[in-house]
């Protein structure tokens, strides 16, 4: 403090007592200590920066105060700029291809772990009713944030779709931790999209195709040391290579005709002669898949004999051996209108030794695919072997 400053205005902003009226009349100390603007007893309170109880410091002999309050002011020439931290990323997950059914419990499972949630319609459906095709506007009422779609009159394409969600993620502060694919056709282009996004928790891109086409599957698994079904891939519109097909694989009937890309059994076809297998083969050679692509060939399989099961898996680098196998079904399978179908399911325990092969061999196909995040749903045809048990 400079000593040469006279008559510097300072104020004592001493605490009445009880009995004491406030007035806005301020007693004025001749004292240096103090500079700045003079405000009431009742402000000085609300913003004082140091308090002391006891003598006044300012001089030995000063007044006994019972409450004392110093209120400074600083002045500089160049004032700091004031911090503005970085907004906080808000973590988001993306829905690919999602269905009515099935988002409830997916969107409740966000909502818990504070996540926005971005739905994908790769096929967008312009009329409402539909859980299994939803419109963008359904999804909305039912608590999906936003929602991505092809403009009218264009088709989807997963690079426009990886621009839009990063131009998203750019403006709105989001953090995509995940692609969710809640359709079987969303599994094959699911990781394509995860890696677009610049995500490291996607599956194998090499082996995409393998987690979705059956024939590129079956060779994948064969290539990883397992044992596969005999089958075959045909070409012919008429199922004229059929027959050469029967005879090279030396299978007997009945035979599978199936489409690569089919899910739930659908077309898929328990034939018992050759004139049904080549009818069945150049309908799916002519047609569109159940996942509305066109079907380039069929697939010619042995029929297997056994018990069939269905292994659920979960796949992720915190599991001891990559993946790990959480619950197993055996079905009970009829045939009708020449194919298989489940008439009920029995849950089983993949702890038991008698179901050790099964683990094992579902473990291995899901490392044969290139499966290392997210969860998996293995098929499967076993006969039991009383002498291993």
């Amino acid at each position: 403090m400079n000593a040469e400053i006279e008559n510097v205005s300072t104020i004592s902003l001493n605490r009445p007592d009880d009995d004491q009226v406030e007035t806005n009349d301020m007693e004025n100390i001749e004292h240096e200590a103090l500079v700045g603007a003079e405000m009431s007893v009742k402000e000085a309170r609300k913003s004082a920066t140091i308090a002391t109880l006891g003598d006044t410091p300012f001089s030995s002999g000063g007044e006994e105060l019972e409450h004392h309050a110093i209120v400074a002011t600083e002045i500089v020439s160049d004032p700091v700029e004031p911090h503005h931290p970085d907004a906080i990323q808000v973590n988001a997950v993306v829905l690919l291809d999602p269905r009515l059914t099935d988002c409830p419990e997916v969107l409740e499972a966000t909502k818990r772990r504070g996540l926005i949630t971005l739905a994908v319609i790769p096929k967008p459906k312009r009329i409402t009713g539909s859980e299994f095709y939803p419109t963008a506007e359904a999804l909305l009422e039912i608590g999906v944030h936003q929602v991505y779609e092809p403009p009218i009159g264009q088709n989807f394409d997963i690079t426009e779709c990886a621009n839009h969600l990063q131009t998203v993620e750019q403006q709105q502060n989001l953090r995509f931790l995940g692609v969710i694919p809640l359709r079987e056709a969303a599994v094959d282009y699911s990781d394509i999209l995860a890696a677009m996004l610049g995500l490291h928790v996607h599956n194998d891109l090499g082996l995409c195709s393998a987690r979705r086409d059956k024939g590129l599957m079956k060779t994948a698994v064969a290539n990883a040391g397992l044992r596969v079904a005999k089958f075959a891939r045909l070409t012919a519109q008429d199922g004229s290579d059929v027959p050469n097909a029967i005879k090279s694989l030396e299978l007997d009937f009945p035979v599978v005709v199936k489409t690569p890309r089919g899910m739930s059994t659908m077309d898929v076809y328990i034939c018992g002669s050759m004139e049904e297998a080549v009818r069945r083969s150049g309908e799916i050679v002519r047609s569109v898949g159940p996942d509305g692509k066109k079907a380039n060939y069929s697939l010619l399989e042995e029929f297997l004999v056994g018990n069939e099961f269905a292994v659920n898996l979960i796949a992720s680098p915190t599991t001891p051996r990559g993946v790990q196998v959480t619950d197993i079904w055996e079905y009970n399978k009829i045939s009708t209108d020449g194919t298989m179908v489940n008439t009920w399911q029995t849950m089983v325990d993949p702890h038991c030794d008698t179901y050790a092969s099964l683990v094992r061999y579902a473990e291995g196909v899901c490392r044969a695919v290139g499966i290392k995040y997210g969860f998996a749903h293995v098929e499967l045809m076993s006969r039991y072997d009383e002498k291993k048990e």
